[in-house]
């Protein structure tokens, strides 16, 4: 099971908004989430707010099976339910996020694995003695 986690610094006076849109994808409209989220292959979302001293960070956790099939998924369905939703994200967002999930590559500026050969991760835990 694969996670996305999204860190978001909202903009100012957005806070409420995003509470209300919160409680109505948890109230009326989690029917329509729930559809959505298992048509997309998401299992688990979760959204926090974090106050920080000159604003608010929203911490979003997607769990689903195949990333780059769902965020796919999200920025191209055409049910009403998702367009609906991608219209409330756009307006708190300020940006189309049907670019941005369409094409989440971006740049990427450092990676590290776990998954090295033995023979790299011998090489670069060896310790120089020579000067002690």
């Amino acid at each position: 099971m694969a996670q996305l986690q999204i860190a978001y610094l909202l903009r100012p006076g957005t806070q409420e908004r995003w509470r209300r849109l919160c409680q109505d994808l948890a109230g009326p409209r989690l029917d329509q989430l729930e559809a959505s989220s298992r048509q997309a292959g998401i299992t688990q979302v979760q959204v926090r707010l974090v106050q920080l001293l000159h604003g608010e960070l929203m911490l979003i956790t997607l769990h689903m099976q195949e990333p780059q099939q769902s965020l796919w998924e999200l920025a191209t369905s055409r049910r009403p339910f998702d367009c609906w939703l991608r219209e409330q994200l756009q307006a708190l967002l300020g940006w189309n996020l049907q670019e941005v999930l369409a094409d989440p590559q971006g740049d990427l500026i450092f990676a590290w694995s776990a998954e090295r050969s033995e023979g790299e991760a011998e090489a670069s835990s060896a310790c120089d003695t020579s000067s002690l």
